[in-house]
């Protein structure tokens, strides 16, 4: 008798326990957004810029599958990147130096006439990276 109240005592434990109420396993926007941004810097700059639509590597540095340039045959720049609207040059190695991957806002591709701006330098296409100021 007294271990079958032991054992109802423990089942009673264990289900009001269990039954918590004020526990939510909805989606939750906010909490989203926060993983996602620090999960920014578990993500390298070179795979941010991989994961781009029109990018592919080559050696481990970013080109753009189809840049003006690989129609006539010429040698294949890389592209040239801006940094917080700073012309930084065609160096993804001096880019990756500068930037720190956890502190990127945003990283965009721009290839065809949405280079014309930045002239003959901007042939191959432009990444822009804007970071967190």
């Amino acid at each position: 008798m007294k271990q079958l109240f032991t054992l109802g005592v423990l089942f009673l434990v264990f289900y009001l326990g269990s039954c918590s109420g004020s526990k939510s396993t909805g989606y939750n926007p906010e909490i989203a957004k926060e993983l996602e941004q620090r999960n920014k810097g578990n993500i390298s700059l070179l795979q941010r810029i991989r994961q781009l639509p029109g990018v592919t590597l080559r050696n481990g540095v970013p080109y753009f599958v189809k840049a003006s340039n690989q129609v006539f045959g010429q040698q294949v720049t890389e592209p040239l990147y801006v940094l917080n609207g700073y012309i930084i040059g065609n160096s993804f190695r001096s880019v990756d130096q500068l930037v720190n991957s956890f502190m990127v806002e945003s990283i965009e591709a721009l290839t065809g006439a949405e280079t014309a701006e930045y002239g003959s330098r901007g042939a191959s296409g432009v990444i822009k990276i804007k970071t967190i100021e």
